[in-house]
Parts: structure tokens; C-alpha cells; sequence
């Protein structure tokens, strides 16, 4: 068992979004979710709490999430090995799981406007095709060459990279096609014909482009990438994960209330824009979030020891079949972005009714029918 939360340095020496959970009493139901979680948590590095609480904050976050998903799916964890992170069995099936982060190039240094700043559509296309692709890109290509493959303890088993995005500010808003695009090497157009049905056409993606740096697309064609059988994907392992899942569950408090908005996936066959929600956590009225909730497993179609469909426990699945992108999803409510907004415990319902309702009219307007 871990102590997140024990004395190990000065204040000034923490990540400021460390100090903002340990002592914010709005964070008081992440904390004990994480407290719960860490409990059942081995780390075999003995540096685990003071990256959490240093340069590693994101990443550590990312590692307990998954911890979380994969226990709510039933997979017994092992985590006496270094790497890869996790090595999980369910059904008589091993797999391994390594999770990485895509963080910014250098600390202090922005390397990328958020998408927010970009000055146009073209920009934030070229944006999402290249520039994010190479920095998705680059953390999955290192962790090939690390050729878990070869460990005792790895060989013959699937291979999972798990990944998520904090190289900006904005870019845990990006979707996941984004990344689909890298792994498949291909992109998608689309029209509506006279009907009014949706028509998509696929179209292969060679290399991607931001200044001097390059990249080969298809991170799926690259060599020995036939030993890494899947790349889970999330944008939600992070500190409002823990709080909203504290709040609807063992650790609510009377101390904070919460309105989640974003987008997700919208069932219209003929739609290509996502659906806007928003909903006040721990309203009974509302369905339960779950841990695996917006997370979606990439499946490699030439890999050399295939996962079998849904024992990861992802909410969605996208393989590729016959040159075109297919989507399964094991829950139907699937984000792809959301913000949590954050509320005194004794906020009158009122005013939260008028910032639900603010946001309502924002979200419809940007994300129409």
C-alpha cells in the first residue's frame, strides 16, 4: 500500500495540480477514491508517490486510472514486474499493458498552441492530422523500440499501449479519430448525398508533417509493430475522473457539487457532429459513470497474437476490416471530451439550474443536430 498523499518536500517543489487536490476541499472525493484505489495498488519502482506528486503527476494519474478500469473488468493485476506496467489475466487469457503519455517537449515550454488559439478550420485540420499525430506518434514509436516482446515474463502474450494526450492545454479535448488516423494510416472524407445520407470515403495517410519533423503514418505498418496487439486510448484519466466517480459513489460529500458537460458520440447514422450533454454528478436520475467510460481500444489487424473482442474491457472498439474503420461500442453513452465545473456544497439549486442551462445553449449552439 501507498501513501499518495505523505510529506516527502517542500510545497514549492509539488505540482501546483498536486497541492490543488491534497488540500481543496472541492477535491475531497477524488482523494478518497485514490486512497480506495491505492490501497489495492503494488508499485514495483519505489518512486511512484514522488512523481505523482512531482514531473510524473499526469502520468502516475493515467497509471491508477487504469488500474481502475481494468480492475472494474474483472482482469486479476500484476504489477510485480518494472514494465510492462501491468500484466493482466481474465478467462484463462494474459495480456500485457504498457501506458505511456504524450507530455509537452520540454518542462515551461509550450510546444503547441491549444486548438482553441488555432486561426482557422485549416489550421486546426492540420493541427489534428499532423502536428498531434507526431506528438501521439512519437511516445507510441519509443515504446516499440523497447521491445517488451523479448521479456520472459511478456513473451507470446498481447501486447497493449495505452496512451493519453498532455502535451497542451486543449488537447485532452481531441478526439480519438485523431489518433485512429496515426495507427490505420488513413483519413476519412465525407459527403451527404441528395438523400441526405452520410457517404464516407476513405483515403491512406503516407507521412505526417509539422515544420522539419516527419513521421511515417500507419504506426500499425511500422516493423515489429506486428508484436503490439492494441493501443487503448483515453482522454478521461485524470483528476475529475476520481472526483466525479468519488461523488457519485462511496466518497460523496457535502462539500462540492459538480455539472459535467461535453460531447459524445451521436447514434445517427447520417450525423457528423456529436451530440452536446450535461448533467449534474451524482443525480440519481442520471445513469452511473463508469471507469472505462470514452476509452477505445485500437486493434492491430496484423498482430501477432490478437486480443480477443471486449476482454479488455474498453467502451468501444475500432478495427480495421477490409480498408475501412469499424466501430463496436460495449456502452452507448461514449464522450469524447468533457469538463467538470466546480460548486460549493451549498450552491442553491438555482444558480446551478442557470449554469446548466448556460451551458446547455453554448454546447447546442457549437454542436448543432
Amino acid at each position: 500500500m501507498i501513501d499518495l498523499f505523505a510529506k516527502i518536500r517542500p510545497d514549492s517543489e509539488l505540482h501546483p495540480q498536486f497541492l490543488t487536490l491534497r488540500d481543496s476541499k472541492l477535491h475531497a472525493p477524488a482523494r478518497g477514491q485514490l486512497r480506495d484505489l491505492t490501497s489495492r495498488f503494488d508499485e514495483p519502482d519505489g518512486n511512484f508517490v514522488e512523481q505523482f506528486q512531482t514531473t510524473g503527476f499526469d502520468s502516475r494519474t493515467f497509471e491508477i486510472f487504469l488500474f481502475a478500469m481494468f480492475e472494474e473488468s474483472g482482469h486479476a493485476i500484476n504489477r510485480n514486474h518494472s514494465r510492462p506496467d501491468f500484466l493482466l489475466e481474465r478467462d484463462g487469457i494474459s495480456a500485457c499493458v504498457e501506458a505511456v503519455a504524450a507530455n509537452p517537449a520540454a518542462i515551461g515550454i509550450q510546444p503547441y498552441a491549444p486548438f482553441s488559439e488555432l486561426e482557422s478550420q485549416t489550421d486546426l485540420e492540420s493541427y489534428r492530422r499532423h502536428e498531434l499525430a507526431i506528438r501521439l506518434g512519437s511516445p507510441l514509436y519509443s515504446k516499440l523500440k523497447k521491445e517488451y516482446w523479448k521479456l520472459p515474463h511478456v513473451e507470446g502474450k498481447p501486447i497493449v499501449i495505452a496512451i493519453q494526450d498532455f502535451h497542451a492545454p486543449g488537447s485532452l479535448m481531441m478526439s480519438s479519430s485523431v489518433i485512429g488516423q496515426y495507427l490505420f494510416g488513413q483519413t476519412q472524407h465525407w459527403y451527404h448525398d441528395e438523400r441526405g445520407a452520410l457517404v464516407i470515403s476513405h483515403e491512406t495517410i503516407d507521412v505526417h508533417r509539422s515544420g522539419l519533423k516527419e513521421i511515417p503514418s500507419g504506426y500499425f505498418s511500422q516493423p515489429h509493430a506486428e508484436n503490439i496487439s492494441a493501443v487503448l486510448f483515453s482522454n478521461g484519466g485524470t483528476i475529475p475522473k476520481f472526483n466525479r466517480m468519488g461523488l457519485q459513489g462511496a466518497f460523496w460529500s457535502q462539500d462540492v457539487r459538480m455539472l459535467r458537460s461535453g460531447t459524445c458520440y451521436r447514434h445517427d447514422p447520417n450525423a457528423t457532429m456529436p451530440m452536446p450533454f450535461v448533467y449534474e454528478v451524482g443525480n440519481p436520475e442520471e445513469s452511473q459513470e463508469t471507469w472505462r467510460e470514452g476509452t477505445i481500444l485500437f486493434r492491430n489487424p496484423t498482430a501477432l497474437h490478437p486480443l480477443p473482442s471486449e476482454w479488455l474491457g474498453a467502451a468501444a472498439e475500432e478495427d480495421l476490416i477490409g480498408g475501412q474503420s469499424i466501430a463496436t461500442f460495449a456502452e452507448p453513452f461514449l464522450p469524447y471530451w468533457s469538463l467538470t465545473t466546480l460548486f460549493e456544497g451549498n450552491t442553491p439549486q438555482a444558480l446551478m439550474q442557470m449554469e446548466c442551462d448556460r451551458l446547455v445553449a453554448a454546447l447546442s449552439e457549437n454542436f448543432p443536430p
